[in-house]
């Protein structure tokens, strides 16, 4: 079979630039700012679409853009993209140095792979140097170099070609050397490459007037040194020759702190974008996205249906959620006399919670479609969106397959699946949500660096009551029985080290999400926490939730984590118990 599975979901820097510019979505993806002169740190977990925001924002992937409007890209503004998760940045000589021979070889490694990217970049434009800029240029890169630039080829392949005997050069010395007394010294830093380097650039007709945006991902995995490097070019003030774009996981728990000790600060330094967006409704902008996100992709294999029509709802679940609305809807208007928004709140409120708790104790868990369903289920991360799809996708295709070829058929020559039938959708959202449970059991301290197996003890027991809680509360409680997320309340407990260091893991390993909301009291804002909903499923809980979180103590989290007590459940939380605002999340 040759169908392309349009839920692939590798890596943005696996994927081709033709295939970028068929998924991304500019919408909701702050493209306007990247284009912009100003620094910009974008924030957000792996799998939300930072690379993929990069991405389609370098030069390569805009000229590209270009052509198949039938125009020239423009060199207004050239995006450089830097992958940071690379053998040069990850080099480690520099733990056996005091720590300022450790900052200046880090930086060294840094640069050149910044205008490594740099020559790799304007290699591909064709025509962009004059045979005399080019000469001129190469006479001056050579003095830079205090060496011969390679002869042949074009002025940026042999610039590449020098930057790559640079770093070898760099590592042969540090190799050579069996103490940590000598030193190499023929070391770059970004006043003394980098910025010679665009001044040089600016020199040409071509680029005279270019803003280099140099797009930095995954700036967590750069080592500390390299960080504090980072930030501190951040801090200057002067963007009309460059501007840095910055793709850093918010599970990094790395400061802004620069190389001389200082901090970069939000709106003065820098403008920090959090790429994840809570989804509350169909009208949020994760909701809006993940539609067109998913169209864009079906459109691309040929098929013209919605998200909703290609990933139905099962009929009986909306049978039986038609009948809990309509039962709900009774106690709304017998309670509060006529409609309006008290009595569509408390439908909102408990309508589905009503399906969960009307269903026999013995009964099997619920059947999980639909699309909106997976949109919850995603967390509001574009990646844990297309997984459960990829596979639901094939899933059909290997049914598809195995029914022809037992009826004599080719499968090869199979047409897409025009839908994914809800038992199929089912079958795959309960399957990854054991396996999720599974890992969690029994490989997280595998797989998670700096995760113990107590660790690893304390986070699956810690979900686990989390579980029970929730389910407790979705069968039992008056006020807000679909709630899922939670705040820490007790914070000055003894316990809130050790529990801050597991939910840290808990973080790296995308179990939970940290978000940021409006507090209880007017005017303040708080951290409160999101398990992954595709844990629910295999609890027969409802990943749609509530726009509602549970405040629990600190040593109650803990007391569930440490010594699997269970967390304490109160049906009500009282009339003076405050709870936050509907729909005022963020």
């Amino acid at each position: 079979m040759n169908i392309r599975n349009p839920f692939e979901y590798v890596g943005a820097n696996d994927l081709p630039g033709e295939t970028i510019l068929d998924y991304y979505i500019e919408d909701f993806n702050f493209s306007r700012f990247i284009q912009s002169t100003r620094n910009i740190l974008l924030v957000g977990e792996r799998g939300c679409g930072k690379s993929m925001t990069l991405l389609y924002n370098s030069f390569p992937v805009q000229r590209l853009r270009a052509t198949r409007a039938q125009s020239t890209a423009s060199l207004e503004t050239v995006g450089i993209y830097v992958p940071c998760n690379t053998p040069l940045t990850h080099k480690r000589e520099f733990q056996l140095l005091d720590d300022f021979r450790a900052s200046v070889i880090s930086e060294h490694h840094f640069v050149l792979t910044i205008a490594f990217s740099m020559a790799k970049t304007l290699a591909e434009v064709p025509g962009l140097l004059s045979d005399e800029e080019a000469t001129r240029l190469r006479g001056e890169l050579e003095f830079l170099f205090a060496t011969t630039l390679p002869a042949g080829g074009t002025l940026f392949a042999a610039l590449m070609q020098a930057l790559e005997r640079e770093s070898l050069l760099a590592q042969r010395a540090a190799n050579a050397n069996k103490t940590t007394d000598v030193f190499y010294e023929n070391t770059f830093s970004f006043p003394t490459l980098i910025v010679p380097l665009l001044r040089l650039l600016r020199s040409t007709e071509a680029l005279a007037t270019t803003h280099f945006t140099f797009l930095i991902d995954d700036a967590h995995d750069l080592n500390e040194f390299q960080r504090g490097a980072l930030f501190s070019w951040i801090a200057y003030r002067d963007h009309s020759l460059f501007s840095f774009k910055i793709a850093i996981a918010s599970v990094s728990r790395s400061t802004l702190t620069t190389a001389s000790g200082g901090s970069i600060l939000e709106g003065h330094d820098y403008t920090r974008i959090d790429m994840v967006q809570p989804f509350h409704n169909e009208e949020a902008d994760f909701g809006r996205l993940a539609e067109l996100l998913i169209t864009r992709r079906l459109q691309k294999c040929g098929m013209a249906v919605t998200p909703d029509e290609f990933f139905p709802v099962s009929p009986q679940m909306i049978e039986q959620l038609r009948v809990s609305e309509a039962a709900v809807r009774a106690e709304a208007l017998a309670k509060y006399g006529v409609k309006g928004k008290r009595a569509s709140d408390y439908v909102y409120k408990y309508k589905r919670a009503h399906f969960f708790r009307s269903r026999p104790p013995t009964a099997n868990r619920p059947e999980y479609s639909g699309f909106d369903t997976l949109v919850f289920l995603s967390t509001d991360v574009i990646r844990n969106l297309l997984v459960p799809c990829y596979w639901m996708y094939d899933k059909v295709l290997s049914m598809s397959a195995v029914a022809t070829e037992r009826q004599g058929g080719e499968a090869a020559f199979l047409p897409p699946p025009s839908s994914i039938p809800p038992n199929v959708q089912s079958e795959i959202i309960l399957d990854r949500s054991q396996r999720l449970w599974d890992w969690v059991r029994n490989e997280l301290d595998k797989t998670i660096e700096g995760c113990s197996g107590e660790s690893a003890r304390r986070a699956y027991q810690l979900l686990d009551n989390l579980a029970i809680l929730f389910r407790e509360r979705l069968l039992k409680h008056k006020s807000e029985p679909r709630a899922n997320s939670f705040t820490i309340s007790g914070r000055g407990d003894p316990v809130m080290k050790d529990l801050s260091d597991l939910l840290d893991i808990l973080a790296t390993a995308q179990l939970i999400y940290v978000r940021s909301g409006a507090a209880k009291d007017k005017g303040k804002r708080e951290s409160y926490y999101v398990p992954n909903r595709l844990l629910w499923p295999e609890r027969g809980l409802d990943p749609h939730g509530q726009h509602a979180r549970v405040s629990i103590p600190a040593a109650e989290l803990w007391a569930a984590a440490d010594a699997n007590q269970p967390i304490p459940f109160d049906d009500d939380d009282g009339p003076d118990a405050k709870q936050p605002r509907l729909f005022h999340e963020d």
